[in-house]
């Protein structure tokens, strides 16, 4: 029935759902990072072994899809673009955001990452020449405002003012906000399975170096372990990037697609709420509702 639904809709609009729903997947992610930090994990170490068994499982899919190796070839256009992914918005983006993390705590230096949005409406203005309209600056405020309610639910007790740490944040939200700026240049032209694969690889070699795995893992691993490993580079990984990748490609406007991945916030804050039985509070329900309401501000069309 979904397929039916997505083969009436024309192709932006299909675009538009399948960021939406990479978006969704990504809010899977606190469940995995959750359960290997109580293991003993890094935050270094979770996300390399977090972009190890992405780029590994995808692998194995290019080999098996291409039957062979057809579907590593890649234009040197989109390796430079999947190069550009991985370097700055996987692994200097990690870099940034757990810096932000150390000095200010979790919740400023998530309320700083949604500022991503913002450098995205101003980069696609600049390099893709898309209009900034009232329609979506206020789509954008929106956004912004129900993914802070999200996080916070509406409590700023845990904001914390450093000028180091509120530095970091903000170029957490701008290196995260690149990545649909960077796909434009050539990745969202490959495949969906080739640009996801080298996407992930070249930040898990640049993780490698800050990670340092070869000098030892904090905790020892066991099966469990090994089991939560693979699951989070299938379900907010590879098969996110997945569709990410192949939704991009049908998305004419960049600036859109911040709101849209949104929803990972959303989703994160559900899936804390059921799984680990995280409050949620009215003001985080409202927060909610703002997001949504922000997806579908941006989508209205103005009329003549």
């Amino acid at each position: 029935m979904t397929k039916g639904v997505l083969l009436n809709m024309n192709e932006n609009n299909r675009g538009y759902v399948q960021v939406f729903f990479a978006g969704f997947l990504w809010g899977t992610i606190g469940i995995f990072a959750t359960l290997l930090g109580d293991m003993g994990l890094s935050s270094s170490e979770i996300s390399f072994f977090r972009l190890l068994s992405a780029s590994s499982l995808l692998a194995l899919v290019l080999l098996v899809k291409g039957k062979g190796l057809s579907l590593f070839r890649i234009s040197k256009k989109g390796l430079i673009s999947c190069m550009l992914i991985g370097f700055i918005s996987q692994a200097i983006y990690n870099i940034f955001y757990m810096g932000a993390v150390n000095m200010t705590g979790m919740s400023t230096a998530a309320v700083l990452l949604y500022t991503s949005p913002v450098f995205v409406m101003l980069l696609s203005r600049i390099f893709f020449k898309e209009k900034i309209t009232f329609l979506k600056f206020f789509a954008i405020i929106l956004n912004i405002l129900g993914c802070v309610l999200v996080v916070t639910g509406g409590d700023f007790s845990g904001i914390k003012v450093a000028f180091i740490g509120i530095v970091f944040g903000v170029m957490a939200g701008f290196t995260y906000g690149l990545m649909p700026i960077f796909s434009r240049l050539g990745a969202d032209d490959e495949n969906a399975f080739t640009s996801a694969f080298y996407g992930l690889f070249f930040g898990m070699v640049a993780l490698f170096f800050i990670a340092r795995p070869y000098q030892g893992v904090s905790a020892p691993f066991t099966m469990n372990m090994l089991l939560v490993i693979i699951g989070f580079g299938l379900i907010p990984s590879a098969i996110a990037y997945i569709i990410y990748f192949g939704g991009l490609s049908k998305v004419k406007e960049t600036s859109i697609i911040p709101v849209l991945c949104s929803v990972e916030n959303v989703a994160a804050s559900i899936f804390g709420f059921l799984v680990f039985h995280e409050s949620f509070t009215f003001l985080k329900v409202v927060g909610v509702a703002l997001v949504f309401i922000s997806i579908m501000v941006i989508n209205l069309k103005k009329k003549a």
